[in-house]
């Protein structure tokens, strides 16, 4: 780099996934869901805060071919990629096309770099492992000459053929430090989620914390934000929503914790305070089987009045012996349905998900998992597919190998089949209905889109092994 490099302008780029991992279809409903990226949305506001200019371009928004991007890179100083499992292959591609034509710091994060380097060997200048907002402000001041290499943290690079692990960059222990994410880098109204029966636009997802306590083994999120629990303060939180229902009109939340509000006091605040407020919005989260265990009727109720009309729980299988096998409770089926029993009594929405192919799985225990999904009141389910993601404990104790005696092809059968037995109940299907009727927006946009509705519950075009 010249002498007089300085990092003024940085493209953030998100790719478009091949096709989802874990679902019984190829089909990841493009046109159905289109989730706000918010985690780039939070590293564009730390870097506008520190007086750089930043860009997102999101293939699911703006479709380009990879000559078109190498042009569009011509126009800043670095370009940092977003990148799952899914997406590691095309991100890699990308990388390598890039550092061929162009002399421009590139940089890869997101959820399959934890512990994961590969990308240096495509062409990446540094691989950011776990949260990135400190990160990438220290990427930005090295290359402005205002630190060395070594002062760098959570990143690994390539130096004299070998690859450097720099020191772990430490957790950001006081969330409300952060500036609120930056959602003027597109339309708001160009996101969307009609998975979501009750989904307004606009709309948007928030974090009103991060990390999560437990350690199940398919999961790499408590190694990526540490096994601890960080909350924002409500005040906080609440200053972020009254900020874009002023500036968006926003009328649909959709939390995106991993467990929403594990402090029940901190739930009653927060809908105490927000019921206070002069605007109504809408809102779902995402619960744990053990949330609100105590006051379970009352915390749901405020939830209710506050707005929040959908519930997400992941239970994962009903057997015992395979929850214990990915540390989770065996009690959590049990109390699943207790929750959702109420739940139901207060009107909510409730999803809950299912994973086959878990350690230990056999027909038996997935026949049981599918009794539990008829009987546990939900108003959808999902059966996804075992995938081991990259940094978890599954990955690394199976390394991709069988960890149960299903072939692929006998679970995506097993979930087809489960999908169809729960949706084609009458019962099940007059539930759905007298939701969506009092939702004339969604019914709208989905006709056209049907397919992909049916598709992701199991009802058409299921995955080729």
């Amino acid at each position: 780099m010249p002498n007089n490099f300085r990092i003024q302008n940085v493209l953030f780029v998100y790719l478009t996934q091949v096709s989802g991992a874990t679902y019984v279809t190829d089909d990841i409903g493009p046109r159905i869901q289109r989730r706000p990226l918010i985690g780039l949305q939070y590293l564009c506001a730390v870097l506008e805060q520190a007086g750089v200019r930043t860009d997102i371009l999101d293939e699911r928004i703006s479709t380009f071919e990879i000559d078109d991007m190498i042009n569009i890179v011509s126009k800043y100083d670095l370009v940092g990629f977003y990148c799952s499992d899914p997406q590691e292959e095309k991100v890699k591609a990308y990388c390598c096309r890039i550092k061929a034509r162009r002399d421009i710091p590139v940089i890869i994060g997101g959820p399959t770099t934890l512990k994961n380097s590969s990308f240096l060997n495509f062409g990446a200048d540094f691989v950011v492992h776990g949260e990135g907002e400190r990160t990438i402000l220290q990427v930005v001041q090295y290359y402005n000459g205002e630190i060395s290499k070594k002062d760098i943290k959570g990143v690994s690079y390539a130096e004299n053929n070998e690859t450097i692990y720099a020191e772990a960059q430490p957790l950001i222990e006081d969330l409300d430090a952060l500036p609120f994410p930056d959602r003027s880098k597109h339309d708001i109204n160009l996101f969307f989620d009609y998975y979501l029966f009750t989904f307004r636009k606009p709309y948007v997802t928030m974090l009103a914390s991060r990390g999560c306590p437990y350690t199940c083994t398919f999961c790499s999120s408590y190694k990526i934000w540490g096994c601890r629990y960080r909350a924002r303060s409500v005040d906080n939180v609440l200053k972020e929503i009254d900020d874009i229902v002023a500036r968006y009109k926003v009328k649909y939340v959709a939390f995106q914790d991993d467990v929403f509000g594990l402090n029940e006091s901190w739930i009653e605040e927060f809908c105490k305070k927000l019921m206070q407020r002069p605007y109504r919005i809408r809102w779902m989260a995402i619960l744990h089987p053990f949330s609100a265990k105590k006051n379970t009727e009352k915390i749901l109720k405020l939830m209710k009045q506050a707005g929040c009309d959908t519930l997400s729980l992941g239970i994962q299988s009903a057997h015992p012996g395979i929850l214990k096998n990915v540390n989770r409770h065996p009690g959590e089926p049990g109390q699943v349905k207790r929750l959702i029993a109420v739940a139901n009594k207060l009107g909510f929405v409730t999803y809950v998900m299912y994973i086959f192919g878990l350690p230990g799985d056999t027909r038996e225990t997935i026949k049981m998992t599918r009794e539990h999904s008829l009987s546990c009141g939900a108003t959808v389910v999902t059966y996804n597919i075992l995938y081991q993601l990259k940094g978890s404990d599954l990955r690394q104790s199976y390394r991709g190998e069988d960890v149960c005696g299903l072939t692929q092809e006998e679970l995506i059968q097993a979930s087809v089949a489960a999908s169809r037995k729960f949706y084609l109940r009458p019962m099940a299907l007059l539930k759905i209905a007298k939701i969506i009727i009092k939702n004339p927006s969604w019914l709208a946009h989905v006709f056209l889109n049907i397919g992909s509705i049916l598709a992701r519950a199991g009802l058409m075009n299921p995955r080729k092994c």
